[in-house]
């Protein structure tokens, strides 16, 4: 590691043994596959910092004459210069902040937030960068990168620009992140370098001396606290989140998106005993019942016409959630008025009358029709536009289908008359690509699946509940 100016990486850190192990790492290129919350980041920061003080230790970058007067200078030429990259600006704020921790304030030329760059003293320069859009990450010449959560990028982001950057001045790079599956990172990043147990095949590694492997899951992380979470993480994931995230291995994916779903587990009949105030019966697999009274509705809507549109109403009552209704049809337009001024069968009358039944506290929608969203408000639904994310919004839905082991029960159930709700979950499938499963689903089967998703996403990540996240 190096000294410059008597600095001392580990100077109020105290590093668990396999960041202790990274930062002994003379390797030009260090790959850091871990669990989530597992120290990646917060030692990829010193990592990638000390190579910075390496590089300036050993002369890099000169000779070099500097600019006059950098604060005039909209763009001036850098002795040293080094990249600190996220999937988004959002993400790279992460960054941001571990760095701050590490860099000593008597280096800091200037921090120039609204630039999204870090001028340290010798004319040293880092800036945060965004992947998402890859033809921006265009660059003369750079010394080092960071990439934070890397799996999550484009695979153009390195193997079509960041790399090339790197060769021009034999640059190195430090790479933390949780996997995706088995992406180009898995195959174009980790299999450069030696056999980890992550889920890949050893014959395939590579082993270049210039490509440093580590490995470590979330329960290396040896803070108390951060593993009391991990434990509870542990019990209520599904159990191939868990192998990704927690124990951070590559090959977890499989054909059916939602496979915790059984009909023998998740599937009830409902009666109404009294609509005035929610109250159901409810008959479970094992032929219990139990009478509810739900405390809110929420429904979640997917637009279509050749395709089916689709309105989910769902019941909530505690952590629970029971998908009561499902309104599911083609070719129905969103809104036809009579002559007489009067709603005719559309999709905002049968709308109407379905929040005549539940009055829904929201209606979560696919935000990529705004006047479809327009038009329903304008009927007094309470429609809002939804935060259509996918990955997470399915890691929460499957945290939902997990049969608990402190209840021995789900978190959601569907009502037997949900026909089409049932038939697309057994048959909403990750797509294949090369004879692998992707963590993309298919374009089909995912009408009532969407809509779910839709719902529960944004119902737990809001004021009324709780996402993972």
């Amino acid at each position: 590691m190096a000294r410059v100016l008597d600095l001392d990486p580990f100077d109020g850190w105290s590093p668990h043994d396999k960041q202790i192990e990274v930062m002994e790492s003379e390797a030009r290129n260090n790959v850091l596959n871990c669990g989530r919350r597992g120290g990646k980041t917060n030692v990829g920061a010193r990592k990638f910092f000390d190579n910075i003080l390496a590089d300036i230790e050993r002369g890099k970058g000169m000779p070099y004459k500097p600019p006059k007067n950098l604060k005039k200078m909209k763009k001036p030429k850098p002795k040293l210069e080094y990249w600190c990259v996220s999937p988004t600006y959002a993400m790279s704020e992460i960054q941001q902040e571990e760095l701050s921790d590490v860099l000593p304030e008597d280096m800091i030329e200037s921090w120039d937030l609204s630039k999204n760059r870090v001028w340290l003293k010798g004319w040293v320069l880092i800036q945060f960068k965004s992947a998402d859009n890859p033809k921006s990450l265009v660059g003369k010449g750079l010394d080092g990168v960071w990439l934070d959560e890397a799996s999550k990028m484009k695979a153009e982001t390195w193997t079509g620009y960041l790399s090339y950057a790197l060769a021009d001045k034999g640059g190195w790079s430090v790479w933390t992140t949780t996997p995706e599956g088995i992406n180009w990172f898995a195959d174009d990043i980790v299999l450069r370098g030696q056999f980890i147990d992550a889920g890949l095949e050893e014959e395939q590694y590579l082993n270049d001396p210039e490509w440093r492997n580590f490995y470590w899951t979330s329960l290396d992380n040896p803070i108390p606290e951060l593993q009391r979470n991990i434990q509870r993480m542990i019990e209520t994931y599904p159990e191939r989140y868990v192998d990704r995230e927690i124990r951070a291995k590559f090959n977890v994916f499989h054909g059916q998106v939602y496979d915790e779903f059984k009909r023998t587990t998740h599937v009830v009949d409902m009666r109404c005993l009294d609509d005035s105030i929610h109250l159901y019966e409810i008959t479970y697999p094992d032929g219990s019942t139990k009478d509810i009274t739900f405390s809110r509705f929420i429904g979640g809507m997917d637009h279509g016409w050749n395709d089916p549109a689709v309105l989910l109403a769902i019941g909530c009552v505690g952590e629970d959630y029971y998908i009561v209704e499902e309104a599911y049809a083609q070719h129905v337009n969103v809104l036809v008025v009579g002559s007489d001024g009067a709603l005719e069968d559309c999709l905002v009358k049968r709308y109407k009358e379905m929040n005549d039944r539940y009055h829904f506290d929201e209606i979560w929608a696919d935000p990529s029709e705004p006047e479809y969203i327009s038009t329903y408000r304008n009927y007094d639904l309470p429609v809002k536009e939804a935060d259509n994310t996918i990955g997470p919004g399915i890691r929460e839905v499957s945290t939902l289908y997990k049969v608990k082991a402190g209840t021995g029960r789900p978190n959601i159930y569907v009502n037997r008359e949900c026909k089409n709700e049932i038939k697309e979950t057994e048959n909403y499938k990750w797509k294949e690509k090369a004879g692998q499963h992707t963590e993309e689903p298919e374009d089909k089967n995912n009408h009532t699946q969407d809509s779910k998703r839709y719902a529960i996403y944004n119902d737990r990540k809001g004021d009324s509940g709780f996402a993972f996240g």
